[in-house]
């Protein structure tokens, strides 16, 4: 239990930040593309953007995340998401960005995230004991759903007042969280391989 508190409470603390933060910026970016074209169905052409890359490299984001580094892997992908979260807010805020160019940000963002998520998926086995397994996957559950509440009733209750942009910042700086968390564990040791988190 003393493990799952320490290795597992660093990594699930900072990945339920950035995914508050997903969330804020999926209900963010949709609001804001219907806003400004006036028609919906420029968010549903974004949001599938997003979505459609995972439906595409999925499956190459789980063999890479079983022969890669997880640790680097988590690490590369949130910086890289951290980045495109902020070109987002860059482009929205200084240039009033059409659809199109927040589409290409979206896929990209996507593209990312078909990494980044099987990698995180596959560190759970690395940060506990095989005993404390279940207990981790129950966290790492709790930790997404309470994202995906607290995500969108933050930004329901900040994005007029706050704008869209400054919430895109909020989730470019929320993947902060998990590259920090990710570099303060030290000394798990991987069951199943020699390239695991370290």
């Amino acid at each position: 239990l003393g493990v799952l508190m320490s290795a597992t409470a660093l990594v699930w603390s900072g990945a339920l930040v950035s995914n508050v933060g997903t969330w804020m910026e999926a209900v963010a970016l949709s609001y804001y593309v219907a806003d400004t074209t006036g028609k919906p169905s420029w968010s549903a052409i974004v949001g599938a953007a997003g979505f459609l890359p995972g439906a595409v490299l999925g499956p190459v984001g789980s063999a890479m995340a079983d022969r890669l580094d997880r640790k680097r892997m988590l690490i590369a992908t949130s910086a890289l998401s951290s980045i495109i979260a902020a070109v987002l807010a860059v482009v929205v805020g200084a240039y009033d960005a059409g659809p199109i160019p927040i589409a290409v940000l979206s896929f990209l963002g996507g593209c990312v995230g078909s990494f980044g998520f099987p990698a995180f998926q596959t560190t759970l086995p690395d940060l506990v004991p095989r005993d404390d397994l279940v207990a981790a996957v129950g966290l790492s559950n709790a930790q997404w759903n309470l994202g995906r509440i607290i995500g969108p009733a933050l930004a329901g209750a900040l994005l007029l007042s706050w704008g869209a942009g400054n919430l895109f910042l909020l989730n470019a700086a929320s993947f902060v969280f998990v590259i920090a968390g990710l570099l303060m564990v030290r000394g798990v040791t991987r069951r199943t391989g020699p390239r695991g988190i370290s």
